[in-house]
Parts: C-alpha cells; structure tokens; sequence
C-alpha cells in the first residue's frame, strides 16, 4: 500500500427497477473499479432496500449500498464519474474519512448524589406518628362554647 492512499467511503442509491441481484453485481463492479485503480476495500457493506424519507426521481424506495476503500486522490475522480454518468445510480456520496479508534466503554462506580450526616437531626427524618384520639367532649360544653362565641 502506497502512502498516498487515502481512506474514503462510497454511499449510493441504486434504483427499485433493479433486482437485488443485481444491485449485489453493481457493488461488485464498483469494488472491482476501485481494485484495478490500485485500491483496497477496507470495509464492505451490505446492499439492503430501504424506503426513502423523499421520492428521488419519482421513487420512493431504492437499494442503499455502501463500502470503505483505500485509494490514491488521484484516482477518486475516476470513481465519482463512474457513479455520476451510471444509470443505476439515483444519488450518491462519497467522502473522504478517518480511521475512527474503537470505542471503549468505561464503567465506574456511582458517586452518592448526597451524603447524610453521620447524627440525622430527629426532627427531620421523623414519620409522622399517628396518636391515639381524644375522646369528644361533651356535648354540653361544646353548646357551652358556641353560645359564647356566638353571644347569646
């Protein structure tokens, strides 16, 4: 591998006219291109049919492909113009990308969001404790009262 190779990444819509068969031999024409430029494939997708978000040429559904390849920059215009100029072909992306480090998951231990006091103060921490009920007064002491206060 030539140090000027540089790492990119082809995405492409290929039109519900065709059968999956033969969008599955359009990707391999297309790794084929990109291997006889001197190339490397790095990564290869699949070729799956999706339902599109918004009709691209009066089509709501197409075949989504995609792959990773090393190639020289030089050699990048001779594959987008393979993509512009085929027939297949409804949108395609092709960008240059870098290696991404794998990601590692770390786990630590949860830190407590609040720490209590050793002593919890009692007033704070209390239930509610239920006390038994008085029994009612007597009814001629409330009577009492009420014509006190209503002043009779």
């Amino acid at each position: 591998m030539d140090k000027d190779h540089q790492l990119y990444e082809v995405a492409y819509l290929v039109s519900p006219a065709y059968s999956e068969e033969e969008a599955q031999n359009f990707q391999q024409t297309l790794k084929n291109l990109v291997q006889s430029a001197g190339g490397l494939i790095d990564q290869e997708g699949e070729v799956i049919k999706r339902r599109l978000a918004y009709p691209i040429k009066k089509m709501r559904e197409a075949h989504l492909g995609n792959f990773r390849f090393l190639l020289s920059a030089e050699k990048i215009a001779e594959l987008d113009n393979k993509l512009k100029t085929s027939k297949e072909v409804l949108r395609h992306l092709l960008v240059h990308t870098k290696r991404q480090p794998p990601r590692t998951i770390r786990t630590q231990a949860l830190k407590p969001s609040l720490t209590l006091p050793a002593e919890r103060p009692a007033k704070l921490y209390k239930t509610e404790e239920t006390s038994p009920q008085e029994p009612a007064s007597d009814i001629a002491e409330i009577d009492k009262k009420l014509e006190e206060i209503l002043g009779k």
